[in-house]
């Protein structure tokens, strides 16, 4: 069996066992302000305690359906799509009545965030595909709505970026406007519908006015009514997910104005990757290492062959060669190591985990595997 096939069964039996209830994948997560500086890392270190902070995320349910329908494509078995369906489904049994969905981290109660409806909404477009489930295609075309509705977008002569919460017009963040322009292109593709579209256009020239000349996109740029942007945060996981979007969204499409957007990330993810294979964690942080960043990295890497760009396939191997070591035998992988030097975050975390999953699956195009079984067991130190 490929080695990366092999990886992502074991991790799927560890999410399963771990954070599966038959509906949903549940469980903690990083989160934001002082439980990602400080209190994950107590949790972490902390053996024995239980830490009541399960969380339901549309992303996590996302990659999980998408992992999950990559599995059944590749076994046949009818257990994945089981999965995925049943996932799918209790997304739906949650979405509100105006088309969105609750944040789930408490120190963003009653925020609706753009990227967490995408996501969801993308998983259960996959869901529909498959099955031609109405009521799948009628929550997909209800976050739509509320997208237009109460998230909105921002214009500014031929651009269009969309905002990053609802109702709360803010700094524009390339990072969710490449996964609009995914969701639209794939709502129109299914509905057969090209006013779903309509934004496209403009969203690819924001992205496009965004770039740096490196090709880099920023991590935010100043909101149309003014106020500071950010260059670099986190930069090359985001990147490597803006590319994952401009590459999916240019093979449902074939629209060539994202092909100098993809080359120019690219370009830019491979001055990220350590000599160990592991992906730096921003432009001026190369010693602290999270695992899901290096999987998106590698992932980015592998699907540009879908352009027939290959020059970054060894790149891919490093950084698979990397994660594959990093699989715990329960299947699970550290979550991040040399946090301010010298902390490491151990815990299972599910929304990043089905990341991983899906990106280890997506490596399996990388073959033969001569990352396999060996790689699988090394201790990363």
């Amino acid at each position: 069996m490929d080695g990366f096939v092999e990886a992502a069964l074991r991790l799927h039996g560890h999410l399963i066992r771990r954070h599966w209830t038959g509906r949903a994948l549940i469980g903690p997560d990083p989160g934001v302000r002082f439980n990602y500086r400080i209190g994950r890392f107590v949790k972490s270190y902390v053996a024995g305690v239980t830490w009541r902070d399960d969380l339901y995320y549309l992303q996590a349910q996302a990659y999980w359906i998408l992992a999950n329908w990559a599995l059944f494509d590749r076994t046949g078995d009818e257990q994945y799509a089981g999965i995925a369906t049943a996932c799918a489904e209790e997304m739906v049994a949650r979405q509100r009545d105006d088309g969105a969905w609750d944040y789930p981290n408490p120190e963003w109660a009653r925020r609706v965030a753009t990227v967490e409806g995408t996501w969801g909404s993308l998983g259960l477009l996959e869901t529909y595909r498959r099955t031609e489930d109405p009521t799948l295609l009628a929550a997909a075309i209800r976050w739509h709505e509320f997208l237009q509705r109460d998230i909105g977008f921002q214009r500014e002569g031929d651009t269009i970026a969309v905002n990053y919460f609802a109702r709360r017009p803010s700094t524009r963040v390339p990072n969710n406007s490449t996964l609009v322009l995914l969701f639209l292109a794939a709502l129109a593709e299914i509905t057969e519908d090209r006013r779903y579209a309509e934004s496209c256009a403009g969203l690819i020239a924001f992205l496009r006015s965004a770039q740096t000349a490196r090709g880099e996109l920023p991590y935010s740029v100043p909101a149309v009514a003014g106020g500071p942007g950010r260059t670099h945060f986190q930069c090359f996981q985001y990147n490597a997910f803006q590319c994952l979007d401009l590459i999916w969204y240019h093979t449902l499409t074939g629209d060539e104005r994202v092909r100098p957007l993809i080359g120019g990330v690219l370009r830019f993810l491979s001055g990220g990757i350590a000599a160990d294979g592991h992906a730096w964690y921003d432009c001026a942080n190369g010693h602290r290492t999270v695992s899901y960043h290096t999987a998106a990295l590698a992932a980015a890497f592998t699907e540009a062959q879908r352009l027939g760009i290959t020059d970054y396939l060894d790149l891919a191997r490093r950084a698979y060669a990397y994660l594959l070591r990093l699989q715990r035998p329960d299947g699970s992988l550290i979550h991040s190591q040399r946090d301010y030097r010298l902390l490491r975050d151990q815990r299972s975390y599910p929304r990043y985990l089905a990341m991983i999953l899906y990106h280890l699956l997506l490596g399996a195009k990388l073959a033969p595997s001569s990352l396999g079984k060996e790689a699988a067991h090394e201790e990363v130190r």
